[in-house]
């Protein structure tokens, strides 16, 4: 039996309460399960877990509809779900729990479909000197900024078959904040005690300059060419793979699927029932 300290005791005691009345039910989490193919990689145990943690970050966080998009309970539970699937196994028993890693955000936005930006981008024209700029109109999947809301759409995140090129915007924005949790985006998000900061670094960028060497010279990236624009979106995309995608992750960048395995503490090529979370040292294992 592991003994917890007093405080940590009765933070359970409290959350357990909380969940009583708070849980996501029976029927809406069935229907998850039926549509989430993600789910399929975790066990009963481990669905009950996703289940609790679904169920805390539904509690805690505020998921706000805008642009005429309909947001039902069942759906805020399968967006809670997904984002418990991405911090499921992070938590460091005495140092803090998986919910610690949302901590930089509180609010998630739910566009019905791709939307203009909430900034306004500005091109200079020409180097006037009148100092005109031509206001640019991008359409974007989702967006988030460091201590801002997390943006998505959900014609984009509603439940899918899973493809050999995802397009997963949750897990993106999700992982984006992840990175921004140390006060930087730069594609290196604060590592576990347990990893090596340098071997990180050198593995991601080998990856990057390799895949921005394929996209320069026309050949095919294997991967999204957007994770070629800078290492905060290399990181994100790869992210999308892991979870959506780990065999072509692997495939193509091994060393990147082993890091990201390190830091997610999971294992999603193991297979149906067999994502086995990960802690301390590692085993060798849009559109």
């Amino acid at each position: 039996m592991t003994w917890l300290p007093l405080s940590a005791r009765a933070n359970r005691r409290l959350l357990t309460r909380r969940l009583r009345k708070r849980h996501i039910p029976a029927p809406t989490w069935f229907d998850i399960e039926q549509r989430d193919p993600l789910l399929a990689r975790f066990g009963h145990r481990e669905r009950l877990k996703l289940r609790i943690l679904a169920s805390e970050i539904l509690w805690r966080k505020t998921f706000s509809p805008v642009r005429g998009m309909i947001l039902t309970e069942a759906i805020k539970a399968y967006l809670a779900t997904r984002i418990a699937i991405v911090i499921y196994a992070l938590e460091t028993p005495g140092r803090s729990t998986a919910l610690d890693w949302l901590r930089n955000w509180r609010e998630l936005i739910v566009y019905p479909s791709a939307f203009s930006p909430h900034r306004q981008p500005i091109t200079p024209i020409g180097g006037n000197p009148l100092g005109l700029v031509l206001h640019t109109d991008p359409v974007e999947q989702g967006e988030t900024s460091y201590q801002g809301p997390l943006v998505i759409n959900w014609q984009d995140a509603r439940p899918h078959a899973l493809r050999q090129i995802p397009c997963q915007v949750l897990i993106h924005e999700l992982a984006h904040k992840l990175d921004m949790l140390d006060g930087s985006s730069n594609g290196h998000p604060p590592l576990h005690a347990s990893m090596d900061q340098q071997l990180w670094h050198d593995t991601f960028q080998a990856a990057y300059i390799h895949l921005n060497r394929r996209v320069k010279m026309g050949r095919k990236p294997g991967l999204n060419p957007y994770a070629a624009t800078n290492p905060a979106e290399f990181f994100a995309v790869c992210s999308e793979y892991f979870f959506a995608s780990p065999g072509r992750l692997h495939a193509i960048y091994p060393q990147v699927y082993k890091q990201l395995s390190l830091f997610y503490r999971q294992q999603p090529l193991a297979g149906i029932g067999g994502n086995k979370s990960l802690k301390g040292t590692y085993a060798e294992s849009c559109e």
